[in-house]
């Protein structure tokens, strides 16, 4: 594991120090991820030179794109197979409905202020860093993968 990741994931940490806490990021972490990823497909542009079931540029791909970056930069290891798993989200987000997107936000969310309130008793990581926003999904999934062993 690079410092760099090392390092958010340290700062991150110290958010998620409870099972509770940590246990409802296993769920609102993926349903957030998954369900953004598909709310941002929605917003498709120049779709009109592509075929829309095959190739469909939106804003889903866009926010694929920049995390991916942002993951590459911090540790290339582990960024590349959760590529392939963001890949998996963004299909499963593009393939829903609306109002399933939409209930899977709510959910994730109540999950994640459970976590935080009844379990972490502190406020949320991204409250004072944008970033984590982003170490969140990458954290779960390093903890999933055992990649650095991340507590």
């Amino acid at each position: 594991m690079t410092k760099k990741l090392a390092s958010r994931f340290a700062e991150y940490r110290e958010f998620h120090t409870t099972r509770g806490n940590v246990i409802s990021h296993y769920v609102g972490i993926p349903l957030i991820a998954t369900s953004l990823l598909g709310l941002f497909s929605m917003v498709t542009f120049g779709s009109e030179h592509f075929h829309p079931n095959v190739i469909r540029p939106d804003l889903g791909w866009v926010l694929w794109a920049v995390a991916l970056g942002f993951y590459l930069w911090l540790d290339w290891k582990i960024a590349l197979p959760f590529s392939l798993v963001m890949t998996g989200m963004y299909l499963i987000g593009r393939s829903l409905p609306l109002e399933i997107l939409i209930a899977m936000q709510v959910v994730g969310w109540i999950a994640q202020y459970v976590g935080h309130l009844k379990y972490e008793k502190r406020s949320p990581a991204f409250y004072r860093n944008a970033a984590h926003m982003l170490i969140g999904p990458l954290w779960i999934f390093a903890k999933a993968i055992r990649y650095g062993e991340p507590a």
